[in-house]
């Protein structure tokens, strides 16, 4: 099976997963990413294919040489999570067998290291207490405020870094602008208005495709930045965003950028980087979801 066959498998339940994400329970959340973390794990077991590898193969809009264009609207995030999933539910039943009343996948998301991480899986009481929070009928504020202590007291590490958290305020506002500027280009699905915006402010679809390239490397350390040459002229909420994205990649540290990550979530860079891409062309922005 090619990378597109199994892209094709996956995308009806993926589809299904966007449609309905909304409206249902946190159980059938996790079923429905089990299906699609069990076609993973049967390619990456046959193919003994590294999981991230295959996830960019799937994905695309890689930032090495290989698997630059976009390939699917599955992202690597929702893959891995996928993957996970299976791997820890040997089989469907044992999702309904622990968390039959499940309300919301995040959740489960939000406690995830708690059940498939070595270091800090619990088990025991701790174990069964988590799975009765999950179950429980207590609102959603109280579930994620009992998960949020928990990761506090068991995965957090005080570090006096945190308080240089301040020094990147500045940073932290540009791109909070700059991510409601963009999205504000989906919310009528009007491509021509999005891209009359666009030749007013004189920016470029391959300037674009850079500048999604370089938001995304900021959201995890390791991936490749590009020579980003910022043009005269451009729309001032344009080179403020660009100019902080230069001084963020350019440092070889990434302290800096770990400590960004702490104001502004991986999940969020990613998804500003998805929806510039997505407005580089008529095809991809009508694409996008």
């Amino acid at each position: 099976m090619n990378v597109q066959q199994l892209i094709q498998q996956i995308t009806p339940l993926y589809n299904n997963y966007k449609r309905r994400k909304n409206n249902i329970s946190g159980t059938a959340a996790l079923e429905i990413m089990w299906d699609i973390g069990d076609l993973l794990k049967t390619r990456i077991d046959t193919d003994s294919i590294a999981p991230h590898t295959l996830y960019r193969n799937i994905y695309g809009k890689s930032e090495g040489k290989d698997n630059i264009t976009q390939k699917s609207y599955i992202t690597r995030e929702f893959l891995s999570r996928s993957y996970r999933i299976r791997k820890y539910f040997s089989n469907k039943d044992q999702i309904q067998q622990q968390l039959p009343s499940l309300k919301k996948f995040i959740f489960f998301r939000e406690a995830m290291p708690f059940f498939d991480n070595k270091k800090y899986k619990l088990s025991g009481d701790e174990g069964k207490k988590l799975i009765n929070l999950l179950n429980s009928n207590l609102t959603d504020k109280q579930i994620l405020s009992s998960i949020k202590v928990l990761q506090k007291q068991k995965i957090n590490i005080r570090n006096p870094r945190s308080q240089k958290l301040h020094e990147l305020e500045n940073e932290k506002v540009i791109f909070i602008n700059f991510y409601n500027y963009i999205y504000s280009f989906f919310k009528h699905k009007d491509y021509r208005a999005a891209q009359q915006q666009l030749d007013n402010n004189r920016i470029m679809p391959n300037y674009i495709k850079d500048l999604a390239r370089n938001t995304s490397s900021m959201s995890q350390d390791g991936l490749k930045n590009y020579n980003l040459q910022i043009p005269l002229m451009i729309g001032v909420i344009w080179q403020q965003f660009s100019e902080m994205v230069n001084n963020l990649n350019k440092d070889s540290d990434p302290k800096k950028r770990r400590r960004f990550r702490r104001l502004i979530s991986p999940e969020r860079i990613v998804r500003l980087a998805d929806m510039l891409f997505a407005l580089t062309s008529e095809n991809n922005y009508k694409n996008f979801k």
